[in-house]
């Protein structure tokens, strides 16, 4: 299952704060009025929301996140330095020119 990201807005939910949740996690874990979603957070400014009670699973599907998250950023270190490498290439090629 693939790892999404998006950004969300907090608005003033009468004397509370409230964040949206996304179209797609609601349809795909239906999601409606009246849903009980456990919240656990720390004070670092880490807050994860999940429909799932069971503490082995919820932690089984963070490591699993977790995971396709840092596959993710070597892959763009990966295409990054691949964009150096041709940049630095290009003004070798440059230079002896001169």
């Amino acid at each position: 299952m693939p790892v999404f990201k998006s950004s969300r807005k907090v608005q003033a939910f009468g004397s509370s704060l409230a964040l949206t949740i996304p179209a797609m996690f609601v349809k795909i874990n239906e999601v409606e009025k009246g849903s009980v979603v456990n919240v656990l957070y720390d004070l670092n400014g880490v807050l994860v929301a999940s429909q799932l009670e069971n503490l082995e699973a919820l932690i089984e599907r963070l490591m699993s996140m977790i995971d396709k998250l840092e596959e993710r950023s070597e892959n763009r270190k990966v295409k990054k330095g691949k964009r150096i490498n041709s940049l630095n290439r290009r003004r070798r090629i440059a230079d002896s020119k001169k």
